[in-house]
């Protein structure tokens, strides 16, 4: 009789939850539109002291919540697309040489009013980079370094179309733990000057 009684009051306590189920709390929640989309990324960069021109790729997915105001999240790859010259460069027997390099990593973005023709937003990646000597046969034994990256920014936005974007931004690329002759933490870091060519769904 007691083992009836207890299921009879579990079961009454079951049927509110059942008829007015909770909903779960997410970091996420309310009214938002899903988007994505792929960007062309063409600028200029200072790195070992010179001005070297910039190119990459980005994508991301994209959430706009109601008030307009949106957050990015992807991946962002950048290469120097013109060599730079090594500097302080005191290895006898070697021609000084020429250099690259090449970084990515995930990337967060927020705009602020998304939705209006010309908007802000601010943007920063996260990742590593690696360091190279252009001529791969340079008689050294270490050829290239892998360092860490993180590029902080500020973008303008201006909507061509529901799904074009033009953006003109500046980044800080702060650049550590590089080991390589030729080149240094400060000196791969550098500000960098970006227009990037977004299509997708925003």
């Amino acid at each position: 009789m007691k083992g009836l009684f207890f299921i009879i009051l579990i079961s009454l306590w079951m049927i509110p939850s059942a008829a007015y189920p909770q909903e779960a709390e997410t970091l996420f929640s309310g009214d938002i539109n899903h988007g994505g989309y792929g960007a062309l990324v063409f600028g200029i960069t200072s790195v070992n002291g010179e001005v070297a021109y910039l190119r990459g790729t980005r994508g991301a997915w994209v959430m706009r919540f109601r008030d307009g105001h949106a957050v990015h999240l992807g991946l962002g790859s950048y290469r120097t697309g013109s060599n730079f010259d090594a500097v302080n460069w005191n290895i006898t027997g070697v021609e000084q040489p020429e250099m690259r390099t090449n970084y990515g990593g995930f990337e967060v973005e927020y705009t602020n009013q998304s939705l209006n023709m010309i908007h802000f937003g601010a943007q920063a990646l996260i990742g590593s980079g690696q360091v190279r000597y252009r001529d791969r046969d340079v008689n050294l034994e270490k050829t290239s370094d892998h360092y860490f990256v993180i590029q902080p920014g500020a973008n303008i936005h201006l909507n061509l179309t529901n799904w074009f974007r033009i953006s003109g931004g500046v980044f800080y690329r702060y650049a550590a733990n590089v080991n390589l002759e030729g080149t240094s933490d400060s000196d791969l870091s550098g500000v960098s000057a970006m227009i990037g060519l977004r299509f997708g769904k925003f």
